[in-house]
């Protein structure tokens, strides 16, 4: 990753020293371009921190999606917290646990009291509005549930509208609702009981103790893991667009979006429906951008424009 970054700011660099004529203007030129580099890379501000008219709460702004240097840092740290040998070890069982605590302990409890909400206030014209909303999410968010799991149904999904709603209804929402959770307790305590018995077995002699725990030493990056697990993020689910969204954790939440678009810290990311790993994605990124930019600096195509705009520039000022 770090060769990739370093090929690719150095065509960026002949690309500038070759299109601009003085030794000047490339001195001043070159904070503009390393500065955005530093701060738009994800790591000293999160994206969702910056001007929320340019930004976006649940992924990377496109100005995020052309800096290099976010590529690369993401390709690193979602590679080593995944790879190093300690995490590796836990990894399939952290994430399962995650999604499942995601859904009992936010995703549900939300819903619920988007239920409860409904219910105390279905009589009341003033909170019409309100209520209108609450049941937009919750048929969105169901929809989305019964897609990726069908094993517990629910039938009431047409009905969650003004026109529909009532206490049956609601009811069976929060029956509904309450399955799930208990549904991903169940998963979260097996995915957890299989952890504590991987760790017992890494730990059966004192000499196997002590490799552990020097393992988890030497591997387990703290302030990396804070980074990638967003752990100290205050809201860990937001609701945005009609739609709830998880702030904890994202390297263990798989994207959505089907051709490499993803969150920050996303552990893979979809190419054309197929997962590949973030590392992958991303150094392939890199050397595409750096082809880009050898393409620019072999036809010349900066300094050509910028002498094109010059001529443009002095043939108004005369006819003027």
């Amino acid at each position: 990753a770090l060769f990739s970054a370093w090929v690719s700011s150095n065509l960026m660099g002949l690309v500038i020293s070759d299109s601009f004529k003085t030794v000047v203007t490339i001195y001043i030129l070159i904070p503009f371009l390393v500065i955005p580099q530093i701060i738009l890379s994800g790591v000293i501000v999160k994206y969702e921190k910056l001007n929320p008219k340019i930004s976006s709460p649940t992924s990377i702004p496109l100005y995020g999606e052309i800096m290099t240097a976010r590529w690369a840092y993401e390709a690193l740290a979602t590679y080593q917290f995944m790879n190093n040998d300690y995490q590796s070890q836990f990894y399939l069982y952290d994430k399962v646990m995650s999604e499942a605590g995601y859904r009992k302990d936010y995703w549900t409890m939300d819903l619920l009291n988007k239920v409860e909400s409904i219910a105390r206030n279905l009589q009341d014209p003033e909170k019409a509005e309100v209520i209108k909303q609450h049941l937009t999410l919750l048929r969105d968010e169901i929809g989305d549930e019964l897609k990726n799991n069908s094993l517990i149904p629910f039938d009431h999904l047409a009905d969650l509208t003004p026109e529909r709603i009532s206490e049956d209804i609601l009811n069976s929402t929060r029956n509904y609702l309450n399955d799930i959770r208990g549904y991903n307790i169940k998963l979260y305590n097996k995915a957890n009981s299989k952890k504590d018995k991987l760790t017992k077995e890494l730990q059966q002699t004192e000499e196997e103790k002590e490799a552990f725990y020097k393992t988890k030493r030497e591997q387990n990056n703290e302030s990396l893991e804070e980074f990638v697990k967003n752990s100290n993020v205050r809201d860990r689910i937001i609701q945005y667009k009609n739609h709830l969204y998880q702030k904890i954790n994202p390297i263990y939440m798989d994207p959505e979006h089907k051709l490499i678009k993803a969150h920050f810290y996303a552990p893979r990311k979809q190419v054309f429906g197929n997962f590949f790993s973030t590392f992958a994605v991303n150094i392939t990124v890199i050397w595409i951008m750096t082809l880009i930019f050898y393409m620019i600096l072999y036809y010349r195509l900066l300094k050509k424009f910028l002498d094109f705009f010059e001529q443009f520039s002095h043939r108004n000022k005369r006819e003027g």
